[in-house]
């Protein structure tokens, strides 16, 4: 496999977050420098800082005489962890809502009429994974504080998107994916301040349940 010297580490990080979502390196599982090293035909460098990376991102553990591992996650991780993702979300929407101008309504909204026609021809989730990552980007528009985005970022992708990602492949059906974010769509649209936090803590502990459920 051939990478761009420019990209090593962010090539290597991706390589590493595929094989975990795929299942090749399960949760608990030693990420070994020397063996990604061979694989991939470079240097422990760019692998050393795309372990980094990915250490900060909460995907890979490091301990002392333990060395790196797949995070290994309990149920109480993952449903503490979407909690927090729902309160961080639902803080940035609320604080910016005020600021929504009409055509930020109608991304929201054209982020949803895509996810419908995505579940017409949708088996599982796969294809509407990134329409989902732009649904609940597209929330925190208007949010400034970058620290709040990106912290409400990592406390689920990491688990939906990469840790758990064959179970959340299946928790909904696609149609009642789309019907579910459409939902928070139309509560936000409305800027119904109170009720945007209500829904949003219950939409992520919903999928926190089913997660651990699987």
């Amino acid at each position: 496999m051939l990478l761009t010297k420019e990209t090593y580490s962010s090539q290597v990080a991706r390589i590493i977050r595929q094989m975990i979502r795929d299942g090749e390196l399960q949760q608990g599982a030693p990420v070994k420098e020397a063996v990604l090293a061979a694989r991939l035909s470079i240097s422990r460098a760019p692998i050393r800082e795309a372990l980094q990376e990915l250490t900060y991102e909460g995907l890979v553990t490091s301990e002392p005489q333990k060395g790196k591992r797949v995070r290994q996650l309990s149920d109480d991780d993952i449903l503490n962890s979407y909690d927090v993702g729902a309160i961080l979300e639902a803080a940035g929407v609320v604080d910016s809502l005020g600021d929504w101008s009409e055509g930020d309504m109608l991304r929201l909204r054209a982020v949803v009429d895509d996810m419908h026609n995505a579940a017409q021809t949708a088996t599982d989730l796969s294809s509407m994974m990134n329409l989902d990552d732009l649904f609940h980007a597209t929330l925190l528009q208007r949010c400034n504080n970058s620290r709040l985005v990106e912290m409400a970022r990592l406390s689920c992708i990491t688990i939906s998107k990469v840790l758990c990602y064959k179970k959340w492949l299946t928790i909904f059906s696609p149609e009642g994916f789309a019907k579910r974010h459409q939902s928070i769509a139309e509560v936000v649209c409305a800027k119904n301040i109170r009720k945007v936090e209500t829904m949003l803590r219950q939409h992520y502990r919903e999928i926190g349940e089913r997660v651990v459920a699987r």
